[in-house]
């Protein structure tokens, strides 16, 4: 059976920012998934109607595809999506996790405390999407030309992904597969202490890290995005598993 990797995009993206690590996965040797998540694709006016478990439904769904056909599944995550490759991680099998520019958690007075004030406040019907004023998180500027993405957030679906980091930290310790932590310390959306709080608290016996210095937080369409690509692919293929090669940083 062919190796598959279930490749996880990020918040207000689509598939397409993981091409830079869907094409090295592939010549690889691996099938590669990369489902498009709810309310993404079309407009920030449907993502706003989705709910973190309508995204998390889609990632069970192609999960479950790739099931039938092997039971050597990989899964990466960017952003968002490694929050929900985390989340798969505690209720299915799989092989190995690579976490890129994962949001634990946020940092911030608005992040923290403004928006869910918003959100669950009456200012909620007039405060209803934040523009990107500064457009993506990507420091290389033939990055940012090729990144699509919603100009608008929807603070709903912000508040969904809070509510979705509040779910997923309790269940860290019940992650057991091998994992590769990627953060830049330029990250300006995922703050950079998330990889030291994800290695400390996965309950993964293998755990590799790399800190990026030249990107910011979509790492695969930015100045290291090779870099990211063959991290990823040398975890997945190198034989690693739980409790072998116990804890191992770099």
């Amino acid at each position: 059976m062919t190796p598959a990797v279930l490749a996880l995009h990020g918040f207000t993206a689509t598939p397409e920012c993981l091409e830079s690590l869907v094409i090295p996965l592939r010549e690889a040797g691996f099938s590669v998934e990369a489902p498009l998540l709810a309310g993404h694709g079309t407009s920030a006016f449907d993502l706003e109607k989705t709910s973190w478990q309508d995204w998390y439904r889609g990632v069970v769904e192609a999960y479950l595809r790739l099931k039938k056909k092997t039971d050597e599944i990989y899964v990466v995550g960017l952003s968002l999506g490694g929050l929900l490759s985390l989340k798969l991680a505690t209720e299915y099998p799989v092989r190995k996790l690579a976490l890129l520019a994962t949001p634990i958690f946020f940092k911030g007075f608005v992040m923290e405390k403004i928006l869910p004030l918003i959100g669950g406040g009456p200012l909620r019907h007039l405060y209803r999407y934040q523009p990107k004023f500064l457009g993506p998180a990507i420091r290389d500027p033939e990055g940012k030309k090729k990144f699509k993405s919603y100009f608008l957030m929807p603070v709903a679906s912000v508040l969904e992904i809070i509510r979705l980091q509040e779910t997923v930290r309790p269940l860290l310790a019940s992650v057991h597969a091998p994992a590769l932590i990627i953060h830049a310390v330029h990250d300006t959306t995922a703050p950079y202490e998330s990889l030291a709080y994800l290695k400390d608290h996965l309950g993964s016996a293998t755990i590799r890290t790399v800190t990026l210095e030249q990107s910011n937080h979509v790492l695969t369409l930015d100045y290291e995005k090779d870099l990211v690509a063959r991290e990823v692919v040398t975890f997945f293929k190198e034989d690693t598993y739980p409790n072998k090669l116990g804890r191992s940083d770099h």
